[in-house]
């Protein structure tokens, strides 16, 4: 007999003292705009945080905020050429 849970079984949300973990699914609905698990997979590779809890993928959900706010990028206004 095996004590495994189902993912229904699991908690969507586990608060921590600064953060909240959320799961994989519901990070990508509230940040990612609705995004592909493969798209996540994509931002994982380049630094999206992530934690595994009991076998499913949690996202901290201020970090995973500010690392996607990092990665903002502004055009610098081009300097005026000297005639």
């Amino acid at each position: 007999m095996t004590n495994r849970k189902s993912l229904s079984d699991r908690p969507r949300r586990i608060e921590l003292r600064d953060d909240v973990l959320v799961i994989d699914e519901d990070f990508h609905q509230e940040v990612l705009a609705g995004a592909s698990r493969r798209t996540g997979k994509r931002l994982e590779s380049e630094g999206l945080p992530f934690i595994m809890v009991t076998g499913v993928k949690y996202r901290p959900l201020n970090a995973g905020r500010a690392w996607l706010a990092d990665r903002i990028t502004r055009k610098q206004p081009q300097k005026r050429r000297r005639a």
